[in-house]
């Protein structure tokens, strides 16, 4: 699938193709509450659930331990291209509220977030600080 054309409505699918290993996260976070075999829209958790109950969850988990530096880099580099989306619900709403919103609120995960950001991510974490009135969260920028 092209990142560039990700919209709200395939991003779950664009995550499981980049990141095969969340299928069985997803499955067990969600499998109680969605008949995911049946694979209808009625029966799969949406984009912000997972990203907000998933993604967010083990992101936030691999930055407080420092473990996985390779997934880090290419989860970061996945939300880099969710930043660059043209349909704001991607590059705005979902990254904004599932990743950047929770990341700014505690000053250790955006510090630890910070070198694994590229400049978009970055541009909209300073924004989402200044929203949030937590812009001494941010590292110091050079």
């Amino acid at each position: 699938m092209d990142l560039n054309n990700i919209t709200i409505e395939n991003i779950n699918g664009a995550l499981l193709l980049e990141f095969p290993e969340f299928e069985e996260r997803i499955r067990t976070t969600f499998g109680s509450y969605f008949d995911l075999e049946k694979g209808t829209p009625e029966e799969t958790p949406g984009s912000y659930l997972v990203f907000e109950d998933v993604v967010k969850k083990l992101v936030v988990e691999l930055l407080e331990t420092g473990e996985n530096e390779i997934l880090l880099t290419r989860l970061f580099g996945f939300f880099e291209s969710m930043a660059h989306s043209t349909d704001l619900n991607i590059s705005r709403d979902l990254l904004g509220i599932a990743i950047l919103e929770p990341l700014v609120y505690k000053k250790s995960s955006i510090q630890a977030a910070w070198r694994f950001m590229g400049p978009k991510m970055k541009e909209l974490a300073l924004e989402e600080a200044g929203i949030q009135g937590r812009k001494e969260n941010l590292p110091p920028v050079l």
